[in-house]
């Protein structure tokens, strides 16, 4: 993942401090390479160890490994920018379309592992497993996502409740008990809608995941885990794109860990060749 996206995707949750380093790293990263943690510190009226510790929130050793990320993240964009001149954007090539989105997608599968910690995946996993009945939501956007997760869990067996009709999903969320998860998708983590049914399926003991763009909001601040995924740093026209691929891809990566743990191999040779029946006639 970009050093620079998971700054810009941090920043919201930073201390004050943390927000004047971040935005000196973003509106100066052709100066980074020459400077010492001292003098990034000296350059923004902070302390040395306040670098260092804000290189270690990003999830770096220290200073010089941040630096390091920064800089990489400035060739590459450098080179996807020489890239771009030479395709200009009304004249892209079917090609060079290709390769933006390959490119794209590669970098947010890798910032969907890097974002998300092994205990949390971990306690979703376990909660999917162990649930009597998962309730699905995500409307708008999220809805694609949403459409395939629901697919992915009733082809390995497990009772789904779904619906595209907000009012619907809060009377299932009625429904749910403890031994229940909601599993709540929502790009922003704002949908009113969903934060209502969030809310009802916690007064009912239910377990809430939630799967968001990276950041605080809050359908993140509500649920018992919180999963996230991330956008492009990339034009307008893709963001929205690569931002449905993370989450996918967050979801097929549970739904084949769900196939381990229940060792389902059978029933889904069985569901693909109903399929395959179906295509036949």
């Amino acid at each position: 993942m970009s050093c620079l996206l998971k700054i810009r995707a941090m920043r919201e949750d930073m201390s004050l401090i943390e927000r004047k380093l971040a935005d000196f790293i973003l509106e100066n990263t052709h100066l980074l390479r020459d400077y010492s943690s001292q003098q990034l510190a000296d350059a923004i009226g902070v302390s040395q160890s306040s670098v260092v510790k804000f290189s270690q929130k990003l999830g770096y050793r220290g200073y010089p490994d941040l630096k390091f990320a920064v800089n990489e993240a400035v060739v590459s964009a450098s080179s996807q920018a020489r890239t771009q001149a030479s395709h200009p954007s009304q004249e892209r090539s079917i090609a060079a379309t290709f390769a933006e989105l390959r490119d794209g997608q590669y970098a947010v599968m890798q910032g969907v592992a890097d974002i998300n910690e092994v205990d949390k995946l971990q306690q979703a996993l376990h909660l999917l497993t162990v649930a009597d009945t998962i309730q699905v939501v995500g409307f708008g956007k999220s809805a694609i996502v949403a459409k395939d997760f629901v697919l992915r869990l009733m082809q390995i067996g497990k009772v789904t409740l779904s619906s595209t009709d907000p009012a619907l999903q809060v009377q299932m969320a009625t429904t749910l008990s403890e031994g229940n998860v909601l599993f709540a998708i929502s790009d922003g983590g704002h949908n009113s809608d969903i934060l209502k049914i969030v809310r009802q399926a916690k007064s009912k003991s239910a377990k809430v995941i939630s799967l968001t763009r990276y950041g605080n909001n809050p359908t993140s601040v509500l649920a018992d885990i919180s999963l996230f995924a991330l956008g492009g740093d990339t034009h307008v026209r893709t963001d929205s794109v690569l931002m449905q691929l993370g989450m996918q891809h967050l979801c097929h990566m549970l739904y084949v860990q769900l196939c381990q743990s229940l060792k389902v191999d059978s029933l889904i040779e069985e569901s693909m060749n109903s399929h395959n029946l179906l295509d036949n006639k």
